[in-house]
């Protein structure tokens, strides 16, 4: 894999210019380029009472540069920590709690940093004197974040959005060198053109890949993608990689700014328009692959891909897009495959970015979903049950301290494939395709599946439950349902025991196209819902839940101790049987 980039490829190796104390509310470049830490060597510094003396300071620089540096070359690497902490102490602090994240020689600097660096970074915004080193600083935290055991506890969104103000403050988000952002006279700097435009592009790339990653919908796409041609003279002096990277999240901000006006908080929204939309935008990011520099690159395009195909879930469960989701499955395996590729070979779940991982959760829950649909029996099970284990694995390998979200979505997935009850209505039946927490976008999926998890293994209520009735009519299908689910009147129950199939296809008989004809619907046609007034309406009529709880987030496991040593290796060899919906008790045995 190609991650040895240009060390200093989005930073700027230019000094300090004319206007660098002109701009409101402030605008500072970097201090001339030096090497090393000066002639006194590194200096030992303190933050809230914890001194870090210079060999720990040392270690930690050199793992950042090294390991984290490459893949997301926002700074200067031939600056030494003396150089970083003068011009930030913000920054400074940033390189050392991202550098300490694998330090085994010392795991307390992540501790302590890694709870003191918040409180630092809202007080640096506050200065509001130097907020190039500030934007960056806050950049690298989003790209990866904290450890935390709760989402409650996790800064990242506010962070990433401090980012993009601080930067449209000092007139980043426009070509040139901030005149119009300036109390004074600037000078037409060619380099700090190329050097704004970078750091613009990369708190485009960041603010969209964190609030997808989050559920959120990203800030205005005019907001991001109104510049493109007023840069175009910027287009030789910008990375290769960089350019690429906005291109695939320009085009994935656009797909979820054109699926939030498809409806999709109605199971009933259109699923041609759906579809379409689906189809058009992962067209256009395929297009991008052989432009792709890197295997990284490629990765992080085909992490985009999956959060637009996983909108294929806001259907109706009973008007599957078979072959849409069975490319969309293939694509889950594939891209976990990569990312335990890469992990294998360099090591590269110990630095894996945010976003990656919350993707690779994304597309294993995906995985579990499809494989306990009737779709199973047209699906490789056998490649979707070795993918979803080595996601797990992948989880619990970027995990950096015990309990946190890696460790603890890691085992929630463990215990959902276990799981007999996943899915199960009160009727018996199997209904994996639909979503009842339908407003976080793609990662709707994914919280859908932590509530099943909370339902089942936290002992909590579910305040989705009362969806199901939802369900129970296929009043919503649209006039291009397929004939072979519009003409079925028998439903298809999966009872709590799990008999004996007669006949089940192998795992070893993947068919490349499926056959819409094999599939009996779940559901039938029931009356239409009573007329309600919204002069009294009080939500009961569409099971809103309370307020509180209309926001799910990893907090709700906080209470739960899953430590390291109980977490089991999933084997990743063939399994041994079938997969299918009425033989969900045999779907965990890969853990005994």
């Amino acid at each position: 894999m190609d991650m040895d980039r240009d060390q200093s490829a989005y930073s700027d190796p230019s000094g300090r210019t004319d206007g660098s104390h002109s701009l409101s509310p402030g605008f500072e470049s970097r201090p001339p380029t030096r090497k090393g830490s000066g002639s006194n060597g590194t200096i030992p510094r303190m933050l809230e009472g914890y001194v870090l003396d210079p060999k720990r300071i040392d270690d930690c620089f050199m793992l950042f540069f090294t390991q984290y540096h490459p893949l997301f070359p926002i700074l200067d690497a031939s600056l030494g920590p003396n150089n970083y902490y003068d011009l930030s102490p913000f920054l400074f602090w940033t390189i050392i709690v991202i550098g300490s994240r694998r330090y085994a020689e010392d795991p307390n600097v992540l501790d302590k940093s890694s709870q003191l660096i918040t409180p630092l970074a809202f007080s640096s915004m506050a200065l509001r004197s130097s907020p190039m080193p500030v934007i960056q600083g806050l950049l690298l935290l989003c790209t990866w974040r904290l450890p935390t055991n709760s989402m409650y506890k996790d800064m990242t969104h506010l962070m990433c959005g401090s980012a993009v103000h601080l930067a449209t403050q000092i007139g980043l988000h426009i070509a040139g060198v901030g005149q119009d952002f300036a109390r004074m006279p600037v000078k037409k700097d060619q380099e700090q053109k190329v050097f704004r435009a970078r750091l613009w592009l990369c708190c485009v790339i960041v603010s969209i890949r964190t609030s997808c990653a989050e559920g959120i919908p990203p800030l205005a796409e005019s907001f991001f993608d109104s510049d493109e041609r007023d840069r175009e003279d910027m287009i030789p002096y910008l990375p290769n990689d960089l350019q690429f990277l906005h291109k695939v999240y320009i085009t994935l901000l656009r797909a979820i700014v054109a699926m939030g006006k498809t409806n999709l908080q109605s199971i009933k929204c259109d699923v041609r328009v759906l579809r379409s939309v689906i189809s058009i935008f992962d067209s256009q990011l395929l297009s991008l692959a052989p432009s792709a520099p890197s295997e990284l690159d490629t990765l992080q395009l085909n992490c985009a891909r999956i959060h637009v195909m996983a909108f294929h879930f806001f259907a109706h469960p009973m008007n599957p897009d078979a072959d849409g989701l069975s490319r969309f499955y293939s694509l889950c395996i594939s891209t976990i495959n990569t990312a335990t590729a890469m992990a294998q070979t360099v090591n590269f779940a110990s630095v894996s970015q945010s976003f990656v991982d919350r993707t690779i959760c994304l597309a294993g829950f995906s995985i579990l979903r499809l494989v306990r649909s009737p779709l199973a029996q047209h699906l490789d099970l056998a490649a979707g049950e070795q993918a979803f284990f080595q996601a797990v694995q992948f989880l619990k390998s970027v995990s950096l301290q015990p309990g946190d979200i890696g460790m603890r979505t890691a085992m929630i997935m463990h215990d959902l494939w276990n799981s007999n009850k996943v899915f199960r209505r009160k009727d018996g039946r199997i209904e994996s395709l639909g979503l009842r927490l339908r407003t976080r976008l793609s990662m709707s999926v994914s919280y859908d599946m932590f509530w099943y998890w909370r339902e089942e293994f936290g002992n909590m209520q579910n305040p989705y439950n009362g969806d199901e009735a939802i369900n129970a009519s296929n009043e919503a299908m649209q006039p291009g349902s397929p004939p072979y689910i519009r003409n079925q009147n028998q439903d298809q129950k999966f009872p709590a025991t799990n008999p004996a199939p007669t006949s089940v296809p192998t795992a070893q008989q993947p068919l490349t196209k499926f056959d819409p004809s094999l599939i009996n619907p779940q559901i039938q046609v029931g009356p239409s819902a009573p007329q309600m007034s919204f002069d009294t309406w009080d939500g009961s009529d569409y099971n809103v839940p309370p307020m509180l709880d209309q926001f799910p987030d990893y907090d709700w496991a906080a209470g739960f101790e899953f430590s390291n040593s109980d977490f089991p290796n999933a084997p990743l060899g063939p399994i041994g049987g079938p997969m299918m919906p009425q033989n969900a008790a045999n779907m965990g045995y890969t853990f005994g």
